[in-house]
């Protein structure tokens, strides 16, 4: 019996001004485990009880589109997930689901696809590539979507520059954030992202930790979601306060992230996160993460 072990870390994506485009893979991990039976489906679920057990589950689901597109029938699996990442957070949960069963599928037909094959399909089930990017090839990407093509570079991210990652204590699905999105934007505003998505890369590239707080900015997504996500603002004026290099919206929220090259600094962040949060009645967890720089793990197991 053939069984696959697939780890995908976390990501969060857009970091401020690189909407759609720039994603950061943590260290933080959704496992799966694929066995391969002769016909049906079995899913179990652990630190989870939302994620459907039938075949509308989006593992499953993306396990078969690859079966699709190679026109070969799909085998049956018994599929476990380990859900340590919060669904709806702005976490890039429906990315690893996504690329989890991609890969297996993959696995299973010999790496029939390359990597930006299954990237181009990842996107297609997604909607937009920027959190299975940094899920697939780990550490910081930039995408590039082209026609049904998505392209991909990976930046280099400074080893000590970690994560805060504060989780409030409720769910914001994507597609509700995204319906408050304008439909257009001034030219002022996509000039500000343009220069503030140039000046984080070269911030980041040179270490200049003060220049992170400018490259960090946004003004075509962040300021339409702040009404979903009570104290936003104030809470990453916090963390700035506290002495992070930056801060921003994790993806669609209602996740907050951070970032310090200091760790004995960050411990102290986060918790002064937590605490000016909770004065807009919003409970929240933190974490403290390094980059995942490998992407996604995939183990092929063979049991006799």
């Amino acid at each position: 019996m053939s069984v696959i072990k697939i780890k995908v870390p976390a990501s969060t994506s857009n970091l401020g001004p690189g909407f759609d485009t720039l994603s950061l893979a943590l260290d933080w991990y959704n496992e799966f485990v694929f066995k391969i039976t002769k016909e049906g489906l079995k899913i179990t679920q652990s630190n989870s009880n939302k994620l459907p057990e039938d075949r509308t589950n989006l593992v499953y689901k993306s396990f078969c589109e690859v079966f699709k597109k190679l026109k070969k029938i799909p085998p049956g699996i018994d599929l476990d997930i380990n859900c340590q990442i919060p669904l709806a957070a702005g976490l890039g949960s429906s990315a690893t689901a996504i690329v989890s069963g991609l890969l297996a599928a993959n696995t299973l037909l010999e790496n029939a696809l390359t990597k930006s094959e299954i990237l181009s399909l990842a996107t297609k089930l997604e909607g937009h590539p920027d959190n299975c990017a940094a899920a697939i090839y780990g550490g910081l990407t930039i995408s590039v979507s082209q026609d049904e093509k998505v392209s991909v570079s990976q930046f280099p991210w400074p080893k000590e520059l970690l994560v805060i990652v504060l989780i409030p204590d409720f769910e914001l699905p994507t597609r509700i954030s995204r319906e408050l999105l304008p439909s257009k934007v001034s030219y002022g505003d996509a000039t500000f992202n343009v220069s503030r998505t140039a000046y984080l890369l070269s911030s980041l590239l040179n270490k200049d930790w003060e220049g992170l707080k400018i490259g960090f900015q946004d003004r075509l997504h962040q300021p339409f979601r702040k009404d979903l996500v009570p104290g936003m603002q104030e809470v990453l004026n916090e963390a700035l306060k506290q002495g992070a290099c930056g801060a921003t919206l994790s993806g669609a929220g209602p996740t907050l992230v951070a970032f310090v090259n200091d760790k004995s600094k960050a411990e102290a962040i986060g918790k002064a996160m937590t605490e000016r949060w909770s004065e807009f009645k919003v409970q929240s967890t933190y974490k403290v993460l390094n980059v995942a720089i490998d992407g996604v793990k995939v183990e092929n197991l063979v049991i006799k």
